[in-house]
């Protein structure tokens, strides 16, 4: 009786350790169908190499915004991202940021830009290069379990820029501002170290030609870590890659434009 009574009491022990698993691994499964992150975003090494010709004109050359114009290599900005996954198959992704570099120099050499008269060596300048940038994306999931997660996606991004050069030499200024919807390809994984701390992978590309309007490629990439401290919310850190050249053609002008930087974010995210 006594050793009956043990091993009743070992076997009600084993079942409710059993039992507890499975009602600790739901605990476990965190909500997923709707994440906003939003925080702050800090560029450095933004490097930019910029022209703006007028239509039917010689070409000019190609003015480095931080050598020639004395633009800023570092800008921090607010930054949004969400994602609506509908199950376990499809989502919607999007994102918004603004960016703005300003510069101030006295000129060392001439330059031409756009319809503007030549601006002379010692001639001083105020420019200003802003990026604007809305993504929507839809994802697929290629393989998808409670670990890992492997897709592809497919969506717009759209770009307004706007480029300008003030000289108070000539006491002139033009602004060129463009918006590009560029159509963009990617791939992206997500691997749960544990239910609460995950890392995750993104890189989109792409590259036009159409007709003489638009010419260019863009390459993002995003790697991160997050820690989910409560049910709903966790918090974030993530390395940023980006890179732009196109060359769009508008009515009057044509803006060149080539630039590239390096980002780092760190955000808080709602998980629904």
């Amino acid at each position: 009786m006594r050793h009956s009574g043990r091993w009743a009491g070992v076997c009600m022990l084993v079942m409710v350790v059993l039992l507890g698993v499975p009602a600790r691994a739901a605990e476990e499964l965190l909500p997923d169908g709707f994440m906003i992150r939003f925080g702050g975003y800090q560029i450095k090494g933004a490097n930019t190499i910029m022209r703006l010709d007028a239509n039917n004109a010689p070409v000019g050359a190609y003015i480095d915004f931080e050598e020639t114009l004395g633009g800023e290599t570092r800008a921090t900005l607010f930054r949004l991202d969400g994602l609506y996954r509908f199950n376990d198959r499809h989502s919607l992704g999007f994102s918004w940021y603004d960016i703005k570099f300003t510069g101030s120099r006295d000129l060392n050499i001439d330059i031409n830009w756009g319809d503007l008269p030549p601006i002379t060596a010692g001639s001083h300048v105020d420019s200003e290069i802003r990026f604007n940038v809305y993504k929507l994306n839809y994802q697929y999931s290629l393989f998808h379990n409670e670990k890992a997660e492997l897709g592809a996606s497919f969506g717009l991004h759209i770009m307004k820029i706007s480029a300008g050069i003030s000289a108070s030499g000539i006491g002139q200024s033009m602004t060129e501002a463009v918006t590009a919807p560029l159509p963009v390809f990617g791939l992206y994984a997500d691997y749960n170290f544990t239910p609460r701390f995950s890392a995750f992978y993104n890189y989109q590309f792409f590259f036009i030609n159409y007709e003489i309007k638009v010419r260019g490629g863009l390459q993002d990439f995003m790697i991160g870590l997050e820690y989910r401290l409560f049910r709903n919310v966790a918090l974030g850190a993530a390395y940023n890659r980006f890179g732009l050249g196109a060359d769009i053609k508008g009515d009057t002008t044509t803006l060149i434009l080539n630039t590239n930087w390096n980002g780092g974010l760190l955000y808080g995210a709602l998980y629904f």
